[in-house]
């Protein structure tokens, strides 16, 4: 056997394909590392730097500093007095929404952060359908 008949019988032709696709997966290879070598010179630079964003990624994270405790500014009998009086005016139960919009139609001044003072002092409590009512024996015992 002479010539092709010999490549052929001796499988030269897949030989040389795989030749070729190893040179060429070589040449990529070295290819991405010359082009990301300046990430590495960098990294190497700053290593310093690195090692402590890898440490604070992976460390556990640190607690949150405690909020403060929330001062309220207005008089909570007096706001009290007031959003009962809108709350009979309206009904119970009643929505958030329609009393603030009330409150704020009548001239209370604060109305969001009054009504949430109430709702955090137990004298507006949900109904569980989405609603709220006035908590009258805790209105009774701030009277």
């Amino acid at each position: 056997m002479k010539g092709v008949e010999a490549i052929l019988h001796y499988d030269g032709f897949t030989m040389a394909v795989l030749g070729i696709l190893t040179v060429f997966a070589a040449l990529l290879v070295l290819a991405v590392i010359i082009s990301q070598l300046h990430n590495a010179v960098t990294l190497w630079e700053n290593k310093k730097l690195y090692l402590g964003k890898l440490r604070r990624l992976f460390s556990p994270p640190e607690e949150p500093e405690p909020m403060p405790e929330v001062q309220y500014f207005d008089d909570l009998n007096e706001s009290a007095r007031q959003f009962k009086l809108l709350i009979n005016n309206m009904g119970e139960p009643f929505s958030l929404p329609e009393l603030i919009q009330k409150a704020e139609t009548v001239g209370i001044a604060h109305a969001h952060s009054t009504i949430s003072h109430l709702i955090v002092s137990n004298l507006i409590v949900p109904d569980k359908n989405g609603y709220y009512r006035l908590n009258h024996e805790a209105y009774k015992r701030l009277s």
